[in-house]
């Protein structure tokens, strides 16, 4: 995967995050994790998760996301 690719990821997947806690950041995680299941391809998702777990830097908010994602 190039460069690119997974920084604009992270930034499509910032932004989710970032729009659903807008008002409620109590839930943003769990919602974000369900757009990401719901409209994004196994590719997309697996390439994101493997970079935030190879130590890649994403928000607080998008790491909880992540974590619910793959439990």
């Amino acid at each position: 995967m190039t460069v690119g690719r997974i920084d604009q990821l992270v930034k499509m997947a910032e932004q989710i995050v970032q729009n659903l806690a807008a008002g409620d950041a109590g839930g943003a995680a769990r919602r974000c994790a369900d757009h990401l299941r719901r409209f994004w391809t196994p590719a997309m998702r697996g390439q994101l998760t493997a970079f935030w777990q190879e130590g890649g830097e994403v928000s607080a908010d998008l790491a909880a996301a992540l974590r619910e994602l793959n439990d």
